[in-house]
């Protein structure tokens, strides 16, 4: 790895997010959605889809023709990467039906995650909510490079630019975003541009609380949910509301599950490992738990192999995925930490993580590369890569956000073309 000093002023970058690139030489950086499909990559893929003439496109047409339909969608289309699928609507009318389809959406999506992630165990790309502006950051790593470019996003929501969108959680390539100020959140795949608003479930009752979201997937139904938790502030009374993509209706779950006493001091967005949402929340004889609702049963149960340490030196506690798993980050005064990860047989792994580095002292950790490095969100407003596994640990920057009032949110983010009108 390069030990070149990442700075401004070494690459004359005037801009609010500095952007490295380590790829090939005059690599540009490319910003917009339309020129993503011109630049994303996925590794191993090779195909190519050229502008033909007419007499291409009749042999072509009847060519295609004697391709089984199953064949096509199933066999070739299913297992190409989506830059050349969403070219490849440009061949005939078939081949755009198919590819817009939602069948076909889930179909692909099912494939990337048995050829390519067949664990989920490493990131290769990044959802960012930096001020007010959103990005897709790719990254790939090789034995001793990391290869990364970043792409801004311009979402035209119609929304006030004066009221801040809280990113909430990101599921198969949708990302669900919350505006506090109005009452509305936001369903969006960003790489097909599509969008969708819906009203909060209490819009316009006027009464204080607390409140946290949560966003997530229901396999077995095939259906998106939003968990949202207010707690008010005059009683501490607990509501819990969720909302289904497929009915478009909110509910609320009356019998939730959680004890009486319990507080819900920090309002981080919950945390999605397959059907479940994670939170951590207070409770009066334990003080800090770890709590999962159950997307398909609709229920909050205590996760006992996580527990946050109740020491007074540990002060800061956030949940994150690490390779697929729900893990718990403490770390105190000392610039000491701890990683516990719930691998899926309920054993714990801890990793201790002890640094004399500011950078390290992280807000959130966002994954694994995939030679095992952590990849980490830095109280010193960086996106960063840690090997744990060095001694000394090394660590580097890859991206150095403006500071704000608010740290910079991230999230693993998988590509889909799953469409909101036709789930």
């Amino acid at each position: 790895m390069s030990e070149k000093s990442l700075n401004n002023n070494e690459y004359g970058v005037d801009n609010p997010i500095p952007i490295f690139i380590h790829e090939k030489p005059h690599r540009k950086v490319l910003t917009g959605l339309k020129l993503l499909t011109e630049s994303y990559k996925t590794v191993g893929s090779h195909y190519k889809i050229r502008p033909s003439t007419d007499k291409q496109q009749d042999h072509v047409s009847t060519h295609q023709t004697q391709l089984p339909h199953d064949l096509l969608m199933h066999h070739i289309l299913a297992k190409m990467p989506i830059k050349s699928l969403l070219q490849s609507k440009l061949v005939s009318k078939q081949w755009y039906s198919t590819v817009s389809s939602n069948e076909f959406a889930n179909l692909h999506l099912k494939t990337c995650f048995s050829s390519y992630y067949p664990m989920i165990s490493h990131v290769e790309c990044l959802f960012i909510q930096a001020e007010k502006g959103f990005y897709l950051f790719h990254i790939q790593e090789e034995d001793v490079v990391i290869h990364y470019s970043l792409v801004k996003l311009e979402p035209n929501f119609g929304y006030n630019p004066q009221n801040k969108l809280y990113l909430v959680g990101s599921c198969n390539g949708l990302v669900c975003l919350s505006d506090s100020v109005t009452g509305y959140f936001y369903l969006w795949n960003p790489v097909i541009y599509h969008w969708m608003r819906f009203s909060d479930f209490f819009l316009g009752s006027g009464y204080k609380c607390h409140a946290s979201w949560g966003f997530g997937y229901v396999s077995s139904a095939n259906d998106y949910k939003v968990v949202k938790i207010e707690q008010k502030y005059d009683t501490n009374e607990v509501i819990v509301l969720l909302f289904s993509l497929q009915t478009k209706v909110w509910k609320q779950i009356f019998d939730h599950g959680l004890e009486d006493g319990v507080s819900l001091t920090k309002t981080s967005p919950g945390v999605l490992v397959n059907d479940t949402l994670f939170w951590i929340i207070d409770h009066p004889i334990k003080r800090h738990i770890v709590v999962g609702f159950d997307l398909v049963l609709e229920k909050f149960e205590e996760i006992p192999g996580l527990t946050p340490r109740s020491s007074v030196s540990f002060r800061d506690h956030f949940l994150c995925v690490m390779g697929g798993c729900l893990a718990l980050y403490s770390s105190n005064l000392y610039k000491k930490g701890c990683v516990s990860i719930l691998k899926p047989s309920g054993h714990v792994d801890s990793i201790s993580v002890c640094s004399k580095s500011d950078s390290w002292s992280c807000t959130s950790l966002v994954g694994f590369t995939r030679t095992g490095k952590s990849l980490v969100v830095s109280k010193n407003w960086e996106l960063g890569v840690i090997d744990l596994d060095s001694s000394p640990r090394e660590y580097l920057t890859l991206i150095t956000f403006d500071k704000t009032r608010d740290n910079p949110c991230i999230l693993s983010f998988f590509p889909s073309l799953i469409s909101l009108m036709k789930v």
